[in-house]
């Protein structure tokens, strides 16, 4: 088959950095809070993996923490004024993801704070179950300028590290990208300039 790829608006990074900011701002102006959350916490598990060091190939628990207490937790706190921490936000990026909850592994040991989520002024609260730790509320708008401006300090810090750009310019090649996939008859592998065709 043949992929015709029309090609990347700058870099691979910043062409996958904007639509991913755009994504989270149509879905929280549209009311959609937590496909917004979803779309914040990929894309802080995405970018902890790009800046994760040499060797590392998956994103983690390892990937993610690092890159928050760096780039979200000093940009947000808790609605109530008192600060997160990555462990925190990890628990809630466990929640939201695997079962669309505020409820993680995490939280229900102590070993996190649960996170209740604010959006427009109301607040998820989850009636269920009994903390150990007293829970966080969130405002997602907050969050999201979070990660937005976390993200754009990043992607700056990268620029000053050449080695470090290299490694995620390397990382950001196996984005997903669309493009048009037609029949090949061709026996072998070829790469052109903006098509890859395989037998």
């Amino acid at each position: 088959m043949i992929f015709n790829y029309s090609g990347d608006q700058g870099s691979r990074i910043l062409a996958w950095f904007r639509p991913h900011l755009k994504g989270i701002a149509v879905s929280l102006g549209n009311d959609l809070p937590e496909q917004g959350l979803a779309l914040i916490y990929s894309g802080i598990d995405t970018l902890g993996l790009l800046g994760a060091p040499p060797g590392v190939t998956d994103a983690t628990r390892s990937t993610f923490m690092p890159w928050c207490e760096t780039y979200i937790v000093p940009r947000v706190q808790s609605v109530e004024g008192d600060p997160l921490t990555a462990i925190d936000l990890y628990g809630a990026r466990c929640g939201v993801l695997h079962t669309s909850t505020p409820t993680s592994a995490l939280g229900r040991k102590g070993d996190a704070r649960e996170v209740w989520y604010q959006f427009k002024g109301k607040t998820g609260v989850n009636m269920l179950s009994v903390l150990p730790l007293h829970p966080l509320r969130l405002d997602i708008e907050a969050l999201a300028w979070a990660f937005r401006h976390g993200g754009i300090a990043f992607l700056s810090d990268l620029q000053k590290d050449p080695a470090r750009q290299q490694l995620a310019d390397s990382r950001a090649q196996h984005f997903l990208r669309l493009g048009i996939v037609e029949p090949d008859h061709s026996p072998a592998l070829t790469v052109a300039s903006s098509a890859v065709s395989v037998a």
